[in-house]
């Protein structure tokens, strides 16, 4: 299916364009344009605006009249049917009220205190084996022998995935985060076997858990249950790959990003060694300066205003975390990464009614990791050229992270 035609957008405002160069360098890229007072950017390729102000995105984010954005972003590149895309179709983050408030509730109703009561001492426990692993080895990439695996280990545990198959699990959701931003033909082709292989698995592990049901969250969902209405087969394998993907890939992110920020400014990974009081501001602060994703998209349900600019009932729009997160209208000194920082209101997590279901998880891994990491190792230090950031993927993380470790 050919692509939705671009619609007409202002041709007087800057331009922001998706490619390399903004996703290796966002905020490079955007800082001459908070600089010059700009509130909105035009995306030529989609001919969409893009929102880059704290006040807009929070606005854009609590506003019900911006649903979520469906397959839209998708179908304006050309890409309307596949079963990546049925996935979208059928994942909570995707959809609006009434089909959003239904799944969420139902999936809230398996996190209870006792599902999270568990995450804690099995991501301190995963944390140290991994951790004393990687000592062994020395020189590692960080995202391989720590970053991506603790979270993926601690989602795929709560889930009751076996050891075995994490591997393959990480391979598909890799596969996943090549079609977040401006997927080639290939990267389609990627995210459709993904999801193929998720289906079949995942479908194998529903039927074996409606028979042999136990203590793990993929039990819970299956048995929860309001007032008669209960998870579809499709809505459980839907809602099980959404908690893979964004049960680790974001939290992949903290950790790769918290790290190497840190190494980028040594004293203050110095000041959070000497006082690790500063841990949980240290975490905020992470999340704010490099975002785990750069952006998220809306669309218009109604016509609205927004930053002085009207948007048609229809509209994909886009807001800019990154940016948001840098605001210097809302954060002083934005562009200085301070793990003491003490008015840290990032959007990092979102806002309103999608924010992120599992973010006091991902602030909690991301605490023990850095706990870990620290206590014990006395020296990180990069191995080789600095890394590059990944392009072409709305999630903001390195293409590798070899370090040199020093135990402590």
């Amino acid at each position: 299916m050919q692509a939705i035609p671009i619609p007409a957008v202002d041709p007087s405002l800057p331009e922001l364009h998706f490619d390399d160069r903004y996703f290796r360098d966002p905020h490079g890229t955007v800082a001459p344009l908070l600089r010059a007072g700009a509130r909105v950017a035009r995306v030529p390729e989609l001919g969409t605006l893009i929102f880059l102000r704290h006040a807009d995105v929070a606005e854009a984010l609590l506003d019900r009249r911006f649903g979520a954005m469906g397959t839209r972003y998708y179908e304006q590149q050309g890409w309307s049917d596949g079963l990546y895309i049925d996935w979208v179709r059928r994942t909570v983050v995707f959809l609006d009220p009434p089909d959003h408030d239904r799944l969420r509730d139902l999936l809230s109703r398996a996190f209870t205190p006792r599902q999270v009561a568990r995450v804690r001492p099995i991501t301190e426990e995963i944390a140290t084996q991994l951790a004393d692993a990687a000592a062994e080895a020395r020189e590692v990439d960080l995202y391989d022998a720590f970053a991506q695996r603790l979270p993926l280990q601690v989602i795929c545990g709560l889930l009751g995935i076996p050891t075995i198959d994490h591997g393959a699990v990480g391979d598909w959701t890799a596969a996943l985060s090549l079609a977040t931003a401006t997927p080639t033909p290939e990267a389609r082709v990627g995210a459709d076997r993904a999801m193929q292989s998720f289906d079949d698995y995942v479908s194998r592990l529903v039927a074996e858990r409606r028979v042999r049901p136990g203590d793990d969250l993929l039990s819970a969902l299956i048995a929860v249950e309001e007032g008669g209405d209960r998870l579809s087969k499709d809505e459980l394998v839907a809602m099980v790959v959404q908690l893979l993907y964004a049960g680790h890939e974001t939290t992949r992110n903290l950790i790769g990003n918290g790290l190497f920020t840190l190494l980028r400014h040594p004293a203050e990974l110095a000041r959070l060694r000497r006082d690790p009081s500063l841990l949980q501001s240290a975490v905020e602060e992470m999340l704010r300066y490099e975002p785990p994703i750069l952006f998220l998209s809306r669309v218009a349900l109604v016509d609205v205003e927004l930053a002085g600019l009207s948007v048609r009932r229809g509209d994909l729009v886009h807001v800019n975390l990154a940016s948001a997160n840098r605001d210097p209208e809302h954060f002083a000194d934005p562009d200085r990464f301070d793990v003491g920082r003490a008015e840290n209101r990032h959007l990092t997590f979102g806002w309103g009614m999608h924010f992120c279901l599992g973010a006091h998880i991902a602030r909690m891994e991301g605490r023990v990791a850095f706990e870990t990491l620290l206590r014990r190792f006395s020296g990180i230090e990069l191995v080789g050229p600095p890394p590059s950031w990944a392009p072409a993927t709305a999630l903001r993380t390195l293409e590798t992270f070899p370090v040199r470790l020093t135990p402590a």
